[in-house]
Order: C-alpha cells, then structure tokens, then sequence
C-alpha cells in the first residue's frame, strides 16, 4: 500500500522533472565547455585509458590484444559508471550547497541527476565499443541486446549506494574521501583485469562477496563470450539491485529534512 508521503515524494520529483533535466544537462554540457572536441572528450577519455589498459595488461598477461580488449571494456565501462555515480554523489549535496538554501527542492534530484549525466556517458562509450569490436575484428551477438537491461539494474543499484552516500557525506565530509580510497580497493577486488573462475581458494570467495561481480558479468557475457549471462547472475544482480535501491530510499526518507541543516 503506498503511504501519502510516498505520494508526495514521488509526485514532488516528477513535478521537478525539467530542473533534473536542466541538471543532468548541464553536467553534460559544462563539463568540456570551451575544449575543442567538446562532448567527445567524455567518449575519448575513458576509451584512451582502456586502450593503454588494454596493450599493457595483454603484453602483461601474454593474451591476444583483440579478445583481451573487448574482456577489459565489457568490464571496465560498467565499473567507471558504479565508480563515478559513488563518488560523485557524496559531494553532490555540498557542490549544490547555494542552490539547496536558496530554494525548495526535492533534494533527490541531485544525487539522481548525477547518476543520470554518468549512465547517458556510459551508454554513450558502449556504443563507441561497439565499433571498436567491428574494427578489431570481431563480432556482435544477439546476446548485446540483454544490454539494456543490464544498464537498468546496474543504475538501479549504483543509485541506491549513491543515496546513501550522498546523505552520510552530509553529516561525515570525510566520507567522499574515505569513499575513494574503499572504490580504489574495490576494483582490485572487482574481476575487470582478471577473470573470476581464474580465482581459487580464499581470494575466489572473498571476490565471491563483491556484490559488483554480478553486474559486472551481466554486461561481459553478451559481449565477450557471446552469450546470455545465467539465470543465477541475473537473478542475483536483480535482488542486489532492488535491495540497495529500497535501503538507499529508507535512508534518504528519513534524513533528507535534516540537510539543509548540516550543510
């Protein structure tokens, strides 16, 4: 049963749609105002760091350059946008300090707008993968078009780890940088360079635990082997998502009122 006050949380946020779109677009535009390439910088950015990646860690690990490359995007474009969403929605209520205590706002749509400007970026660089493999070499499957729902569940999840953050930063500053050193150990236990079957005894069950893997392997499988991640993957990354998604709404509810006042 929904509750009044769900009503008018949700009814506040669809009436704020144009100033969320107004956010969401000026992160996008402001972001490379004023560079020669614009825009482009958010595709060429994240595709040159996973191309130098990509030729040191295949020479590294002596694989093939073309199947580690797509092995290394699949993972690494879902982990930059779970990466960014996290760490840049604990500052998104303190760089909004001014506009919060000018005017009501439903205080949601900053850490949304953030999640949103980062997935359009992501989307934006799988597509540009796509390419990439056909130039390479390889081949696209049916599978690819389990992508989309892929992206739900990783943003659905990355916002709702993204409330809580935004929210604890507030009351703990020291938070948004404790949060990047927690996403720099994170990654190394994320297995984006390395494959997780490759991974046996203690350090296979302590990956095991990093509810990222899931999500992870939702966007690798169609892309790299072609195929449709499994029943179990799926359903665990649905239940992560709706969990973090439910606590991240409970915890924001109840101490959005409160901001304004710690800011």
């Amino acid at each position: 049963m929904i509750k009044a006050d769900d009503r008018s949380f949700f009814g506040e946020l669809y009436n704020s749609r144009n100033v969320l779109q107004q956010l969401v677009a000026q992160q996008l535009i402001l972001r490379y105002r004023r560079t020669a390439l614009g825009y482009l910088w958010t595709l060429i950015n994240p595709l040159l760091m996973m191309s130098v990646m990509a030729v040191v860690f295949s020479a590294l690990f002596k694989a093939d350059l073309k199947t580690f490359t797509v092995f290394l995007f699949a993972g690494m474009i879902p982990w930059n946008f779970f990466n960014s969403a996290v760490t840049q929605s604990g500052s998104s209520f303190i760089n909004n300090e001014g506009l919060i205590k000018k005017i009501y706002l439903p205080k949601i749509v900053f850490p949304l707008s953030v999640a949103v400007a980062l997935v359009i970026d992501s989307v934006l660089s799988f597509l540009a993968l796509f390419a990439i493999i056909i130039l390479i070499g390889g081949s696209l499957s049916w599978a690819v078009l389990f992508t989309p729902i892929a992206y739900l569940l990783l943003f659905l999840f990355a916002l709702g780890i993204s409330l809580i953050v935004s929210i604890t930063t507030v009351f703990f500053r020291d938070l948004q940088h404790v949060i990047l050193i927690a996403m720099q150990g994170l990654f190394f236990l994320t297995p984006i360079l390395y494959q997780h079957d490759a991974l046996v005894g203690r350090v296979g069950w302590v990956v095991g635990l990093n509810p990222v893997v899931p999500f992870i392997e939702l966007f690798r499988a169609p892309l790299y082997m072609a195929t449709l991640p499994s029943a179990g993957v799926i359903m665990h990354a649905t239940v992560l998502a709706c969990l973090a998604m439910a606590v991240g709404l409970v915890v924001f509810r109840r101490h959005e009122k409160k901001i304004v006042f710690r800011l």
